[in-house]
């Protein structure tokens, strides 16, 4: 009899041990293809980094590469007489219109863009459209976007404020403003 309480007894720990290893197993399997899908998104996102900087590496070679060029193109606006609406603080954006006093303050984890725009062109704006490019200390590319002036009649000043959202005011380095045909 204690022969087969002892054999009892082992073979009842040979079941625990091997379905406690199976359920074990499983479990494990399911942390290692936990673990492979997330190595898989956090190297997907690496590659898209090297990606990102590849692209920023490139643009800098080009920006060294046009580096005497744009030396040149700077002379030429220096050299440029100034206008009437600049000895007023106000910079032509082309179209006939002008701004001055733009700022960008931060909101939170965005930016108010703000400043006034003149219209000088000979055409009353429901709604007058815009681009805005602004750039890092790098100067590349961080945002572009669109924006619009409503009731802007011809000689008028209007003060604008357009929400950037996704940029903060650290990255502004240097903007450019155009009019949109």
């Amino acid at each position: 009899m204690k022969k087969f309480l002892v054999g009892l007894m082992v073979v009842s720990s040979l079941a625990l041990l091997l379905f406690s290893g199976t359920t074990g197993n499983t479990l494990y399997a399911q942390d290692s293809s936990n673990k492979l899908n997330m190595l898989e998104i956090v190297i997907s996102n690496l590659i898209a980094r090297v990606e990102a900087l590849e692209k920023r590496v490139s643009a800098l070679e080009k920006n060294t590469s046009a580096g005497a060029s744009k030396a040149s193109k700077k002379e030429a606006s220096i050299k440029e007489p100034p206008k009437s609406a600049l000895t007023n603080g106000f910079e032509d954006i082309g179209n006939g219109f002008f701004v001055r006093n733009v700022r960008f303050n931060p909101f939170g984890t965005n930016v108010l863009f703000t400043g006034d725009i003149a219209n000088r062109s000979e055409k009353n704006y429901r709604f007058a459209k815009f681009t805005l490019e602004i750039y890092d200390d790098r100067d590349l590319l961080v945002k572009k976007e669109e924006f619009t002036v409503p009731d802007l009649p011809k000689d008028s000043v209007r003060s604008f404020e357009h929400m950037l959202v996704g940029v903060e005011a650290g990255f502004v380095n240097r903007y450019i403003i155009r009019a949109v045909e």
